[in-house]
């Protein structure tokens, strides 16, 4: 088992909302740099049947073209796809005076996962006027006790 290679592997993907506007700042240096944070959430069935949601809350940030980027366009609520990889940071609590360490994603890329028009209104459907693609219908996952893992 020594000899076990693991390859170096870290790479995020996740969609969901912004709860807040993001942060647009700059360093000393005049490098851009966004901070934000998405909601994502998951649906599903209790054991008694009834419908639930777990949503899960995680902070990001972004460099350069793209934070700046995002920092004029996206507002708070938009559904976005952020790309990149996880790190951990820490500091001390003002607080208790004891370290405390975050994950955060370091976003390569933000994706709006909606499109805006001229006017500045969002929508699903493209601008060019071409008609949004028929919903689908979400179907149920499986009751975890279902899973055959």
């Amino acid at each position: 088992m020594s000899d076990l290679r693991v390859p170096d592997l870290n790479h995020v993907f996740i969609a969901g909302r912004l709860t807040r506007d993001p942060e647009l700042k700059y360093t000393s240096s005049g490098r851009a740099y966004c901070r934000f944070s998405i909601a994502n959430t998951r649906y599903f069935k209790s054991k008694e049947g009834e419908r639930r949601e777990d949503t899960t809350y995680v902070n990001a940030s972004v460099w350069d073209k793209q934070a700046e980027w995002m920092g004029e366009r996206l507002r708070k609520g938009r559904p976005v796809l952020v790309e990149g990889r996880l790190s951990s940071y820490e500091f001390d609590d003002k607080n208790t005076g004891q370290k405390v360490t975050r994950l955060e994603i370091h976003a390569q890329r933000v994706t709006p996962l909606d499109w805006e028009d001229d006017r500045g209104s969002r929508s699903t459907a493209p601008a060019e006027g071409r008609p949004a693609p028929e919903p689908r219908p979400i179907e149920e996952p499986p009751p975890e006790d279902d899973i055959p893992f």
